[in-house]
């Protein structure tokens, strides 16, 4: 069996690059970074250690696939989180989910959207926004009795004047 010739390194131009695999390599892929398999081979120089991790040189079916576990992985954590505080289908109303959807994530079926796995995150990690999100859905629309702090903020940053920035002294 012959290996293919090594090609030259773009980084230092020595010719000892060759395809080599292994542990802990870490890409950034959309918006969450990825653990790339330990047995992928990738060009890897043998002198200055440089590996081609550019989007281009990777299967983009591999990425896909990476970050579709990814979702699945991160949505079932979330919702396990969330159970301790709301039930699943009290969720699913108040998200506007299908009936059953969140239980379809939770057990690792069907790929969730990236909105949908870092809305999920978020209110893991804030269980109190849960009450919020309940009270701003039972509001009429454009009901003003209920101040956000958001709606602070814009009014504050209204009242005071902004300096005229063309004409300084």
């Amino acid at each position: 069996m012959t290996h293919p010739s090594p090609s030259r390194c773009p980084c230092c131009g020595y010719a000892k690059v060759v395809p080599a695999g292994r542990p802990g390599r870490v890409l950034r892929y959309r918006n969450t970074a990825l653990t790339l398999p330990p047995d992928l081979s990738l060009s890897h120089c043998q002198r200055c250690k440089y590996e081609d991790l550019s989007l281009a040189a990777l299967p983009g079916e591999l990425l896909e696939s990476l970050y579709r576990s990814s979702l699945r992985e991160r949505a079932q954590l979330a919702i396990a989180r969330l159970h301790r505080h709301l039930s699943k289908n009290k969720l699913e109303l108040l998200l506007n989910l299908s009936h059953g959807y969140l239980c379809r994530l939770g057990a690792g079926h069907g790929v969730p959207s990236a909105a949908l796995v870092s809305l999920l995150t978020l209110l893991a990690e804030h269980p109190d926004l849960l009450r919020e999100l309940e009270a701003y859905w039972t509001l009429p629309p454009g009901d003003g009795s209920k101040s956000t702090h958001a709606d602070e903020a814009i009014s504050a940053s209204r009242k005071t004047p902004t300096p005229n920035r063309r004409y300084r002294p």
